[in-house]
Protein backbone atom coordinates (compact mmCIF):
# COMPACT_ATOMS: atom_id res chain seq x y z
CA UNK A 1 0.00 0.00 0.00
CA UNK A 2 1.61 3.63 -0.97
CA UNK A 3 0.92 6.48 1.42
CA UNK A 4 -1.43 8.07 -0.59
CA UNK A 5 -3.24 4.87 -0.22
CA UNK A 6 -2.98 4.70 3.32
CA UNK A 7 -3.93 8.57 3.45
CA UNK A 8 -7.24 7.88 1.63
CA UNK A 9 -7.58 5.27 3.99
CA UNK A 10 -7.43 6.87 6.81
CA UNK A 11 -9.66 9.82 5.62
CA UNK A 12 -12.76 7.30 4.92
CA UNK A 13 -11.98 5.68 8.30
CA UNK A 14 -12.35 9.59 10.38
CA UNK A 15 -15.47 9.95 8.17
CA UNK A 16 -17.70 6.80 8.31
CA UNK A 17 -15.80 5.04 11.44
CA UNK A 18 -17.89 6.96 14.05
CA UNK A 19 -21.31 6.73 12.63
CA UNK A 20 -20.51 3.23 11.59
CA UNK A 21 -19.70 2.46 15.67
CA UNK A 22 -22.78 4.16 16.62
CA UNK A 23 -25.33 2.46 14.60
CA UNK A 24 -23.61 -0.91 15.36
CA UNK A 25 -23.49 -0.70 19.06
CA UNK A 26 -26.90 -0.52 19.01
CA UNK A 27 -27.64 -3.94 17.75
CA UNK A 28 -25.05 -5.05 20.25
CA UNK A 29 -26.52 -4.01 23.43
CA UNK A 30 -29.83 -5.84 22.04
CA UNK A 31 -28.08 -8.42 21.63
CA UNK A 32 -26.37 -8.11 24.82
CA UNK A 33 -29.79 -7.81 26.52
CA UNK A 34 -31.64 -10.74 24.81
CA UNK A 35 -28.69 -13.36 25.95
CA UNK A 36 -28.97 -11.15 29.71
CA UNK A 37 -32.66 -12.64 29.60
CA UNK A 38 -32.00 -15.94 28.04
CA UNK A 39 -29.78 -16.74 31.06
CA UNK A 40 -31.94 -15.46 33.70
CA UNK A 41 -34.86 -17.57 32.15
CA UNK A 42 -33.59 -20.96 31.35
CA UNK A 43 -30.28 -20.85 33.67
CA UNK A 44 -28.00 -21.55 30.66
CA UNK A 45 -25.38 -19.13 31.83
CA UNK A 46 -22.95 -21.64 33.52
CA UNK A 47 -22.64 -23.89 29.99
CA UNK A 48 -19.31 -23.16 28.01
CA UNK A 49 -21.06 -22.08 24.68
CA UNK A 50 -23.12 -19.75 26.27
CA UNK A 51 -20.29 -18.27 28.33
CA UNK A 52 -18.32 -18.28 24.48
CA UNK A 53 -20.82 -15.94 23.05
CA UNK A 54 -21.05 -13.63 26.01
CA UNK A 55 -17.64 -13.14 26.02
CA UNK A 56 -17.48 -12.78 21.71
CA UNK A 57 -20.09 -10.22 23.00
CA UNK A 58 -17.94 -8.17 25.71
CA UNK A 59 -14.89 -8.72 23.26
CA UNK A 60 -16.70 -6.52 20.43
CA UNK A 61 -17.82 -3.85 22.94
CA UNK A 62 -14.25 -3.35 24.45
CA UNK A 63 -13.37 -3.30 20.27
CA UNK A 64 -16.36 -0.34 19.82
CA UNK A 65 -14.52 1.75 22.46
CA UNK A 66 -11.24 1.12 21.23
CA UNK A 67 -12.13 2.25 18.00
CA UNK A 68 -14.28 5.41 19.08
CA UNK A 69 -10.55 6.24 21.07
CA UNK A 70 -8.48 6.11 17.56
CA UNK A 71 -11.59 8.78 15.76
CA UNK A 72 -11.98 10.59 18.86
CA UNK A 73 -8.83 10.43 20.81
CA UNK A 74 -9.94 13.16 23.31
CA UNK A 75 -12.83 11.54 24.50
CA UNK A 76 -11.19 9.56 27.80
CA UNK A 77 -8.20 11.75 29.37
CA UNK A 78 -5.21 9.92 30.09
CA UNK A 79 -5.05 9.42 33.68
CA UNK A 80 -3.54 6.68 36.18
CA UNK A 81 -4.13 3.52 36.72
CA UNK A 82 -3.25 -0.43 37.83
CA UNK A 83 -2.22 -2.30 34.72
CA UNK A 84 -2.37 -6.08 36.06
CA UNK A 85 -6.41 -5.65 36.12
CA UNK A 86 -6.84 -4.47 32.37
CA UNK A 87 -4.33 -7.65 31.03
CA UNK A 88 -6.62 -9.53 33.46
CA UNK A 89 -9.43 -8.56 31.47
CA UNK A 90 -7.91 -9.20 28.28
CA UNK A 91 -7.01 -12.64 29.45
CA UNK A 92 -10.73 -13.15 30.66
CA UNK A 93 -11.78 -11.59 26.98
CA UNK A 94 -10.17 -14.71 25.49
CA UNK A 95 -10.58 -17.04 28.59
CA UNK A 96 -12.36 -19.69 25.90
CA UNK A 97 -9.69 -19.87 23.07
CA UNK A 98 -6.71 -19.81 26.09
CA UNK A 99 -8.43 -22.23 27.75
CA UNK A 100 -7.78 -24.54 24.83
CA UNK A 101 -4.01 -23.19 25.28
CA UNK A 102 -4.18 -25.59 29.25
CA UNK A 103 -0.60 -25.40 30.41
CA UNK A 104 1.11 -23.85 27.43
CA UNK A 105 -0.12 -20.69 28.58
CA UNK A 106 0.99 -18.55 30.82
CA UNK A 107 -0.29 -15.24 32.59
CA UNK A 108 2.93 -13.74 34.62
CA UNK A 109 1.89 -10.88 36.74
CA UNK A 110 3.92 -8.36 38.33
CA UNK A 111 2.47 -6.95 41.71
CA UNK A 112 1.11 -3.14 41.75
CA UNK A 113 2.76 -1.67 38.81
CA UNK A 114 1.25 1.65 37.68
CA UNK A 115 0.84 3.36 33.95
CA UNK A 116 -0.67 6.70 32.65
CA UNK A 117 -3.13 6.76 29.99
CA UNK A 118 -6.10 4.81 28.99
CA UNK A 119 -7.38 1.65 29.90
CA UNK A 120 -9.18 0.97 26.41
CA UNK A 121 -6.14 1.45 24.70
CA UNK A 122 -4.02 -1.40 26.45
CA UNK A 123 -6.86 -3.58 26.27
CA UNK A 124 -7.11 -3.16 22.53
CA UNK A 125 -3.30 -3.44 22.30
CA UNK A 126 -3.10 -6.37 24.74
CA UNK A 127 -6.13 -8.29 23.34
CA UNK A 128 -4.85 -8.10 19.69
CA UNK A 129 -1.58 -9.45 20.34
CA UNK A 130 -2.99 -12.41 22.23
CA UNK A 131 -5.00 -13.15 19.54
CA UNK A 132 -2.36 -12.88 17.12
CA UNK A 133 0.31 -15.41 19.42
CA UNK A 134 -2.73 -17.74 19.76
CA UNK A 135 -3.38 -17.66 16.03
CA UNK A 136 1.00 -18.47 15.52
CA UNK A 137 0.86 -21.46 17.93
CA UNK A 138 -2.09 -23.29 17.05
CA UNK A 139 -2.30 -26.76 18.30
CA UNK A 140 1.63 -27.34 18.75
CA UNK A 141 3.40 -23.90 20.97
CA UNK A 142 2.84 -21.71 23.97
CA UNK A 143 2.35 -17.93 25.03
CA UNK A 144 3.12 -16.37 27.56
CA UNK A 145 1.75 -12.58 28.91
CA UNK A 146 3.73 -11.00 31.62
CA UNK A 147 4.09 -7.42 32.84
CA UNK A 148 7.74 -5.80 33.30
CA UNK A 149 8.39 -2.87 35.35
CA UNK A 150 10.62 -0.10 34.52
CA UNK A 151 11.70 3.82 34.78
CA UNK A 152 10.56 4.63 31.38
CA UNK A 153 7.24 2.78 32.47
CA UNK A 154 5.47 -0.66 32.54
CA UNK A 155 5.85 -3.21 29.72
CA UNK A 156 3.06 -5.81 29.02
CA UNK A 157 5.23 -8.68 27.08
CA UNK A 158 2.85 -11.23 24.90
CA UNK A 159 5.50 -13.86 23.30
CA UNK A 160 5.20 -17.18 21.28
CA UNK A 161 6.80 -19.78 19.49
CA UNK A 162 5.20 -20.24 16.66
CA UNK A 163 5.62 -19.35 13.39
CA UNK A 164 7.70 -16.30 13.82
CA UNK A 165 7.57 -13.19 11.25
CA UNK A 166 10.24 -13.64 7.75
CA UNK A 167 12.88 -10.92 7.99
CA UNK A 168 11.34 -9.54 4.72
CA UNK A 169 8.14 -9.05 6.32
CA UNK A 170 9.12 -6.45 9.29
CA UNK A 171 9.30 -3.16 7.80
CA UNK A 172 5.63 -3.65 6.90
CA UNK A 173 4.66 -5.34 10.04
CA UNK A 174 2.76 -2.16 11.27
CA UNK A 175 1.72 -1.31 7.85
CA UNK A 176 -2.22 -1.18 7.78
CA UNK A 177 -3.70 -3.71 5.34
CA UNK A 178 -0.78 -5.84 5.94
CA UNK A 179 -1.55 -9.29 7.01
CA UNK A 180 1.04 -12.78 7.00
CA UNK A 181 -2.30 -14.74 7.86
CA UNK A 182 -4.39 -16.38 5.24
CA UNK A 183 -7.36 -15.01 3.72
CA UNK A 184 -9.98 -14.82 6.13
CA UNK A 185 -8.58 -14.71 9.16
CA UNK A 186 -7.03 -10.98 9.57
CA UNK A 187 -7.93 -7.40 8.29
CA UNK A 188 -4.41 -6.37 8.53
CA UNK A 189 -5.63 -3.52 10.86
CA UNK A 190 -4.88 -5.10 14.00
CA UNK A 191 -1.40 -3.94 14.73
CA UNK A 192 -1.35 -0.86 13.19
CA UNK A 193 -4.40 0.50 15.19
CA UNK A 194 -2.84 -1.05 18.36
CA UNK A 195 0.28 1.06 17.54
CA UNK A 196 -2.21 4.04 17.04
CA UNK A 197 -4.22 4.06 20.16
CA UNK A 198 -1.05 3.52 22.51
CA UNK A 199 1.04 6.39 20.40
CA UNK A 200 -1.78 8.60 21.17
CA UNK A 201 -1.57 7.72 25.32
CA UNK A 202 2.27 8.15 25.16
CA UNK A 203 2.66 4.37 24.65
CA UNK A 204 3.67 2.50 21.91
CA UNK A 205 3.54 -0.94 20.42
CA UNK A 206 6.85 -2.83 19.44
CA UNK A 207 8.45 -5.59 18.18
CA UNK A 208 11.09 -7.31 20.46
CA UNK A 209 14.34 -7.38 18.69
CA UNK A 210 16.13 -10.87 19.09
CA UNK A 211 18.83 -9.44 21.83
CA UNK A 212 16.57 -8.03 24.19
CA UNK A 213 17.75 -8.65 27.55
CA UNK A 214 14.41 -9.49 28.93
CA UNK A 215 13.38 -11.44 25.79
CA UNK A 216 12.18 -14.66 26.85
CA UNK A 217 15.18 -16.39 25.43
CA UNK A 218 12.65 -19.34 23.78
CA UNK A 219 10.50 -16.86 22.40
CA UNK A 220 10.39 -17.05 18.37
CA UNK A 221 7.94 -13.42 18.66
CA UNK A 222 7.73 -11.10 21.24
CA UNK A 223 5.61 -7.95 21.56
CA UNK A 224 6.02 -5.04 23.94
CA UNK A 225 3.06 -2.87 24.97
CA UNK A 226 5.28 0.27 26.36
CA UNK A 227 3.28 2.34 28.81
CA UNK A 228 3.61 5.77 29.91
CA UNK A 229 4.87 6.20 33.48
CA UNK A 230 2.45 7.23 35.72
CA UNK A 231 3.10 10.58 37.12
Amino acid sequence: MTAVDADELHKQAELLGPGLIHEMRHPLMGIKGGLELLARKTGVGHLDEFRLVTQQVARLEELFRSWQDVFTPQRLPPAPFAVEPVVQRSVDLLSYRLRKLGARFVFQPAGPTYGHGTTHAVLHAVTNLLVNAADAVEDRGRVQVRILGGEAGPEVRVSDDGAGIAPEDLPRLFSPRFTTKAEGRGSGLGLHVARTVMERIGGDVQLVPAGDAHRLPWARTEFSVRIARAP
